[in-house]
């Protein structure tokens, strides 16, 4: 018997220990929102930098930057992203390439997946860069032609 004893401690001590469920909280991060007051569009016209006149601005349809863009048939790189290149705050499309086209609205992609938008200006002159929404529902960019 108490050899039984010996060998069926430890099996009812693994057995007692399974059939116990613990209750740990789930835990699934949520991304920070995007703060446009620190984003600049950032591209091959400006050489992907952080200057001060690419910063987006704040206006009651959105934030904004107004760039001047020669109209060469060559398509313009871009993205948008604050001075650190932060993964979080960088967004732009869902694949390479993406062409935006003007008076149309883009959704965003943002994170560590955004890749470069593209856009070729019509006409030479100066193009405003509109985004506006949130990260949950949406970021959307639509690009116009300034008069």
């Amino acid at each position: 018997m108490h050899k039984y004893r010996l060998l069926l401690t430890p099996i009812v001590m693994l057995l007692t220990a399974c059939s116990q469920t613990a209750q740990y909280p789930i835990f699934t991060p949520q991304k920070p929102e995007i703060v446009f007051s620190d984003w600049y569009l950032r591209g091959i016209f400006n050489w992907w930098e952080a200057q001060p006149r690419y910063q987006l601005m704040s206006t009651k349809e959105g934030w904004y930057v107004d760039v001047e863009l020669i109209a060469d048939q060559q398509p313009y790189d871009f993205k948008f992203s604050n001075a650190t290149w932060s993964t979080e705050q960088t967004c732009g499309s869902s694949y390479k390439g993406y062409a935006v086209s003007v008076n149309s609205d883009t959704v965003l992609t943002c994170g560590e997946y955004a890749e470069n938008l593209q856009f070729t200006p019509i006409k030479t002159g100066v193009y405003r860069f509109t985004v506006k929404g949130k990260r949950a529902s949406g970021i959307v960019l639509t690009v116009t032609k300034k008069p």
